[in-house]
């Protein structure tokens, strides 16, 4: 579901956690995100609740991960692509340990863009 929040365009998402371990490493990723709200090369969390045993997330909404993209110009991409998208990862990395926060779970699947060529870090599961 697609939502337009403070400018942003925002997907909501849901987790079912199984276990009381699984609940607090979810609202520990959530609260990390939230940590770096002023980051451009961070996702976004706009907003989270705990309702019904699902926590619903309302997060930016981006395009791709990098893997897809990768994947989908057959190795075709140029330097200057590869420079751009290493040069906004580590804008992202250098907020995160600007904060004291190690993300831990770097990779292309954790680096998602969009039309608008924003490169942003995801999936702060590992994050501490």
């Amino acid at each position: 579901m697609k939502r337009k929040v403070d400018g942003l365009i925002c997907a909501l998402k849901y987790a079912q956690p199984e276990t009381d371990s699984d609940r607090n490493t979810l609202i520990n990723e959530i609260g990390i995100m939230r940590m770096c709200v002023k980051s451009p090369g961070v996702l976004k969390v706009i907003e989270a609740f705990d309702f019904k045993k699902r926590i619903w997330i309302f997060i930016e909404l981006m395009d791709d991960c990098l893997t897809d993209y990768v994947q989908s110009l057959h190795k075709s991409y140029s330097e200057e692509s590869v420079k751009y998208v290493l040069k906004q990862s580590l804008e992202g990395l250098a907020y995160l340990h600007s904060k004291h926060i190690v993300h831990r779970d770097i990779k292309s699947d954790n680096l998602l863009m969009n039309t608008r060529g924003e490169v942003k870090l995801a999936d702060f599961g590992y994050a501490c």
